[in-house]
């Protein structure tokens, strides 16, 4: 999703890394995000996404994004098995 030409324009629009976007969507959307990093000039992008917000029209741009695949770290919760 980082390379996305659309997470881009928007980042652009924000002045932000097609990363923050894409953190910034989860927190609006109500999602428990676990970002990742040892890098500390990440860590510090990380937190820096609670000073804009996204439009409802980036917000829908986003969610259209949705190709169905399950995540790269596992299974989607609603759908894994846990036998």
């Amino acid at each position: 999703m980082l390379d996305d030409p659309e997470i881009g324009g928007i980042a652009a629009r924000h002045d932000r890394t097609p990363a923050q976007i894409t953190l910034r969507w989860h927190i609006q959307k109500g999602n428990v995000v676990f970002p990742k990093s040892s890098h500390p000039d990440r860590m510090k992008l990380n937190f820096e996404i609670f000073d804009f917000t996204l439009d409802g029209e980036e917000l829908t741009t986003i969610d259209g994004l949705d190709r169905g695949e399950e995540g790269r770290n596992g299974p989607h919760p609603d759908t894994f098995d846990r036998a």
